[in-house]
């Protein structure tokens, strides 16, 4: 089980060394901290979303309340929406189903408590594992971005996904 709480200054040591090594950060961030990563990086930028409205930084915790995963919701209200971002679990416990289960969590919330009708991110095309696990969350492709970023020479596309809430809100076509 995993439960979605906000993320906490105390949090920013945890997640450390679950990026560890550049490419990793940048699959992760793509170029928004600089490597290597730091506490002071994570907590500067907590500090500037707190003092924002449209920006939300979430802990996932295990049944124990140890923090086992991290994202940032971005939520637009006008176009009924949630776009989820940064997204990581503990480098220990991957293959485990907890970015499925953190990603069921935040789509929960999405539409549950925010009442949005969609929830929306994005993975680079080298990312195969998150990909994977994005499309096991219920997740398709919306559409691709050709050319996102750069990283070394290599140019990665970025594949914009979206999980719809059919149910209680019309497909737009």
């Amino acid at each position: 089980m995993v439960r979605l709480r906000p993320f906490k200054r105390q949090d920013a040591e945890k997640i450390l060394p679950w990026l560890e090594d550049e490419r990793v950060m940048a699959l992760w961030c793509a170029g928004i901290f600089q490597y290597p990563l730091t506490k002071e990086q994570l907590i500067s930028r907590l500090k500037q979303s707190e003092e924002r409205t449209d920006e939300w930084v979430m802990a996932g915790v295990d049944e124990q309340g140890e923090v086992v995963g991290h994202l940032y919701m971005w939520p637009d209200f006008q176009k009924e929406s949630l776009h989820l971002g940064m997204i990581v679990v503990d480098s220990k416990r991957r293959g485990q189903g907890l970015g499925h289960l953190l990603l069921e969590k935040a789509a929960a919330y999405a539409f549950e408590v925010l009442g949005v009708c969609q929830v929306t991110l994005g993975v680079f095309d080298c990312n195969l594992r998150a990909l994977s696990c994005y499309e096991k969350a219920g997740f398709a492709v919306d559409y691709v971005e050709e050319d996102a970023f750069e990283y070394q020479k290599e140019h990665w596309n970025r594949i914009h996904m979206v999980r719809k809430r059919a149910d209680r809100c019309p497909i737009s076509t």
